[in-house]
């Protein structure tokens, strides 16, 4: 069998291309080949192939604007099962727009959380019922092959010992990396590492987490403030996980932002990290329960409340922890691939 996925941004630093490359590693372990077309004109020459059983187009609003139209009317004339990942839901201005083309498709639709399907449904216009389901976003298989956190901790430039709060991801308005940073000047004892890494769409969003914090960026990647560690390049995908491993909590204070509904792709991945995760009470974080521990807001104090709640409190940290675990082992990304064929055969 073989599959088209269709992503924009494939090939650049980008979330969606992410979920792209790890959906297409899924397939390919279930013995489905995988191939990615970025742009009208490749879509064109590779369905003219004729020798896709599927397409899967990932969509997330800001990735399509005159291409849309063109790339739904090449796919949408086939007679090639075509589903469409609703990344972001939102029903505002030009994005709802987006839905009169969207929705006037054959497509089926896939979101990750019933809360971005009930907001897709509650729209004018709305997909069928019957033409939306929800998959949950999928988590790594580590397999507990993290490298010894001591040796970690030195290329992150912690110290071995001490108790850790990490945050991975891009750098965006939206997740409260400065209110993270004043919890961490309230818990003088702990230490932080901020991998908040550039945005290419967004590059500012790494100066305002300086400005609003009252810091002066420095040249280089790698900044110490204190107790705090900001680092913004990439981390190599083979030792992610190990980063995430070496910290003993990882923490995403975001915020709501705006009236979309989205799930973060990165709390997913840090429920397999062996550590536990802590999030606040937002959309972005709908579709898990207990498997976290969920916070009512993002203010400094309450995030240094959780903090200090999980270091003072080994038994729920494992707990948490072992929850977490239990969910990424059910939700790994060969699951996530099924979930996809089963909307295409």
């Amino acid at each position: 069998m073989r599959v088209l996925l269709v992503c924009p941004s494939w090939g650049r630093p980008c979330g969606i291309a992410a979920y792209t490359e790890q959906l297409g590693r899924g397939l390919g372990a279930l013995g489905v080949e995988a191939d990615v077309a970025h742009s009208p004109a490749l879509i064109q020459r590779r369905l003219s192939e004729r020798r896709y059983e599927g397409v899967l187009l990932q969509h997330e609003y800001g990735l399509y604007y005159f291409n849309l139209v063109a790339i739904l009317t090449l796919i949408d004339r086939t007679d090639i099962p075509f589903v469409i990942t609703m990344h972001n839901t939102d029903r505002r201005g030009w994005m709802g727009a987006q839905h009169l083309f969207l929705f006037k498709t054959r497509a089926r639709f896939v979101v990750h959380s019933e809360a971005a399907r009930d907001n897709l449904l509650a729209g004018r216009p709305a997909p069928e019922a019957s033409r939306l389901s929800v998959i949950p976003m999928g988590s790594p298989d580590y397999e507990g092959r993290f490298a010894p956190p001591a040796e970690v901790r030195r290329e992150m430039g912690l110290p071995e010992d001490g108790f850790v709060v990490g945050f991975f991801g891009f750098a965006a308005a939206h997740k409260g990396i400065p209110n993270l940073i004043r919890a961490l000047a309230l818990v003088p004892d702990a230490y932080g590492y901020i991998g908040a890494a550039v945005h290419p769409v967004n590059p500012l969003a790494v100066d305002a987490i300086y400005e609003q914090c009252g810091l002066v960026r420095r040249a280089g990647d790698k900044n110490r403030y204190g107790n705090v560690v900001l680092y913004h390049g990439r981390i190599p995908d083979e030792r992610f996980g190990s980063y995430q491993h070496a910290v003993d909590v990882i923490v995403f204070p975001y915020e709501v932002h705006g009236t979309s509904i989205s799930t973060s792709m990165m709390a997913h991945q840090s429920l397999a990290s062996g550590r536990p995760v802590v999030t606040t009470d937002v959309p972005y974080f709908a579709d898990l329960g207990d498997e976290v521990l969920k916070i009512p807001d993002n203010r400094p104090e309450t995030i240094a409340g959780a903090v200090r709640t999980l270091r003072d409190d080994p038994r729920l940290a494992e707990s948490l922890t072992a929850k977490a675990m239990a969910y990424a082992a059910g939700h790994r990304w060969p699951d996530v691939a099924r979930a996809y064929l089963r909307l295409i055969a």
